[in-house]
């Protein structure tokens, strides 16, 4: 598989606040993964642009609503089933329906080691 992302490992109090008020499970990492957006509404092509054990941060200008379940195509084979849980212009964000240990052994090939910890953000 070529990798073709970058990935950087976000530090929650700086994104988030000196105060740490976000109340995050997991580390995020920013991204720059290529995407696929499958739909009931058809497949959009986007961008990851943070991750996850829990979900991802997606650009994509395709149409695809909050509460519209999708499955997430990364490398063209990893898939990961969601629901777009916000939107903002052409940013969404899914949050995925499996098991954060299950996405830790799937990402492990494309989230820094640290990103793969379950509850320890």
């Amino acid at each position: 598989m070529a990798r073709d992302s970058e990935i950087t490992v976000i530090d929650q109090a700086a994104e988030d606040g000196a105060d740490g008020s976000d109340r995050r499970r997991f580390i995020r990492a920013s991204t720059v993964l290529s995407a696929r957006l499958l739909t009931r509404r058809g497949a959009f092509e986007g961008t990851v642009l943070d991750a996850s054990l829990n979900g991802v941060k997606v650009w994509t200008a395709g149409d695809v609503p909050v509460g519209s379940a999708v499955t997430l195509v990364l490398a063209g084979a990893v898939h990961f089933g969601g629901t777009v849980v916000w939107r903002r212009g052409e940013t969404l964000g899914v949050c995925f329906h499996d098991d954060p240990e299950k996405v830790a052994s799937i990402m492990a090939a494309l989230l820094p080691q640290r990103c793969l910890q379950v509850g320890h953000a």
